[in-house]
């Protein structure tokens, strides 16, 4: 009788040859850097963020523990990623201003992510039953290289997702809640190995999880961290001690945040976390149909390209489902799937939390694959990153000659009235990156490589080309098109010019995180009621009439956006 085959990956010493390490981290810098640190903020969550940062910079302990936007409390996440952020402001804003080192602690997050999962791939890769077939005449790779090559493939293919492209780089807790739940994968597989601390860096990320976003993600961990801790025969130690363990630590950290709060603000903290209480209850209220129509719409390519590899990967491991190194990404996965499907998450969040877990499933599926279909992400890295550079660099040109000018009317479209800008070095640097990745996709094109990493390398490294050509050759453009401050700057430049001596500036239709980025901005907004100038949020049709009805001194917004900011002068 023949034996069921062992694996359905066969690994040689060649495809599992290593990727310089060198090479890897300048590529996982790369990728990260651009937008860091040069840009505004391009989304109304990152605005959310920066407003809650600047009330704890500038606020007391209170404004740390109790997060609120220029005293309106922030119920929306918890104080973990705000905290991180107001001090990176705390330390480095003095010298390069409070926006970017706000923006410095997705660095620790980004982190966090890579190496969360890359070690707990190479832990999962490294066990008995994940090795690949023993080749007849030896020649397969040994277990350290073979374990080195899956985790570099499941690293450079969450490097490469494209729904990452944005989100990774973003002020917003939900860059901290994936960088936390692949410390969550990480923590499950290095419980194998270290059985006796797994379980409590498990119970840290719970609570992590609950104190950076809400209680509804921390409940998910928990469950399926209890469930993978009661099912899965790997484990050594009894499952009551390790669910203890869990529970208790991630009790007990969690609840380390309320205590503080008690000591430092006890007058205000019931009010507070009554009003937080009822909106955590409220997130376990059931996905609506449309957010759900969204999520499948949208998984298609938020999730490329991990889920076409994920699913070649179940297939060709349909027989040995219960191997740790597959079972256990996929119950975290579809452990993630199930019972968000329980709670009122966004579409994006949703598809967020799943990259890190679909990713080490995606690496096994990517060398279970046939040498012809791993191929394919090649080809398609190449043929995609190249045309979407082409563009790039097309419309950059029209930017500036003129012509094509239907390419020309659609950036004009999106910043009008800003100049045509490009700084010499970052003109260089894009330019550079331009030609190192057409000299990357030749070298592909003429070399047949072996190696197991060279789809997801040349797919991440496309992601990295494209975003640094996007963020370098359009960043002011951008700027322009989504960022407040040219809206507050030229505010403030009319009030300066009209207001007499003890004239105040207020306001009574502007939202606290609008009122709190005015203010950083430069427009000095006072409290007082009676104003002899204010300014009011509008939508164009109130915009219209003010200018009718009131002595407007200045209408402000953004290109293409209908919400209308208007100064006005109270008339004596």
């Amino acid at each position: 009788m023949f034996e069921e085959r062992p694996s359905p990956i066969v690994a040689s010493a060649a495809s599992a040859r290593k990727l310089p390490r060198l090479a890897l981290l300048a590529l996982l810098v790369l990728f990260i850097i651009p937008g860091l640190i040069t840009r505004d903020f391009w989304s109304s969550h990152e605005l959310t963020s920066f407003a809650a940062v600047l009330t704890m910079v500038h606020g007391s302990a209170i404004d740390w523990v109790l997060p609120n936007i220029d005293g309106v409390a922030h119920y929306a996440n918890g104080p973990l990623s705000l905290w991180l952020a107001a001090l990176c402001v705390k330390l480095f804003g003095w010298l390069i201003g409070a926006e970017a080192a706000a923006r410095l602690s997705t660095l620790v997050w980004y982190g966090m992510a890579t190496a969360s999962i890359w070690y707990g791939t190479w832990y999962l890769a490294r066990r008995d039953e994940a090795q690949p077939v023993t080749l007849a005449f030896g020649g397969q790779a040994d277990p350290r290289d073979y374990g080195r090559v899956v985790a570099d493939a499941a690293l450079l293919l969450f490097v490469a997702t494209f729904g990452l492209f944005v989100p990774i780089r973003e002020l917003v807790p939900d860059t901290a809640l994936v960088a936390i739940v692949a410390g969550f994968f990480f923590s499950l597989a290095w419980t194998l190995r270290a059985p006796a601390l797994g379980p409590w860096v498990t119970g840290l990320s719970i609570a992590l999880a609950i104190c950076n976003s809400d209680l509804f993600i921390g409940v998910v961990l928990l469950v399926i961290a209890l469930v993978i801790h009661a099912r899965f025969h790997a484990f050594e130690t009894p499952f009551i001690g390790r669910a203890t363990v869990i529970v208790v630590c991630a009790a007990a950290l969690f609840f380390a945040w309320p205590i503080l709060s008690v000591g430092l603000a006890i007058e205000t903290v019931d009010a507070w976390f009554a009003g937080w209480w009822n909106t955590q209850i409220s997130l376990f209220s059931g996905m609506r149909m449309s957010a759900l129509f969204s999520v499948v719409k949208n998984a298609l390519w938020f999730l490329w390209p991990l889920w076409p590899f994920a699913i070649l990967g179940l297939y060709a491991f349909r027989k040995q489902l219960d191997r740790t190194h597959i079972k256990l990404p996929l119950w975290i996965t579809a452990g993630l799937m199930l019972c968000l499907l329980a709670g009122e998450n966004s579409s994006d969040r949703y598809l967020l939390v799943l990259t890190p877990a679909l990713s080490v499933l995606a690496a096994f599926g990517l060398l279970s694959s046939h040498r012809s279909r791993a191929s394919l992400l090649d080809w398609f890295s190449a043929t995609v990153f190249t045309l979407a550079l082409a563009t790039l660099w097309a419309y950059f040109f029209a930017w500036h000659m003129g012509f094509p000018p239907k390419m020309y009317k659609s950036v004009v479209n999106l910043a009008p009235g800003i100049e045509p800008t490009s700084h010499g070095l970052l003109f260089v640097l894009c330019f550079v990156t331009l030609l190192g990745w057409l000299a990357l996709v030749l070298w592909r094109m003429n070399r047949k490589q072996v190696v197991a990493w060279k789809g997801p390398w040349l797919a991440a490294a496309g992601v990295t080309a494209l975003s640094i050509s996007c963020v370098y050759l359009f960043g002011p453009a951008i700027d322009q098109a989504r960022s407040y401050a040219p809206v507050a700057k030229a505010a403030a430049m009319d009030f300066s010019a009209r207001r007499a001596e003890n004239e105040c500036l207020g306001t009574h239709t502007l939202d606290p995180v609008k009122r709190t980025l005015f203010q950083f901005y430069g427009l000095p907004l006072t409290e007082h009621q009676q104003c002899q100038f204010n300014i009011e949020r509008m939508d164009r049709t109130a915009a219209e009439n003010a200018a009718s009805s009131f002595n407007v001194v200045g209408v402000y917004s953004r290109p293409r956006d209908s919400e209308k900011f208007v100064l006005i002068k109270e008339i004596p």
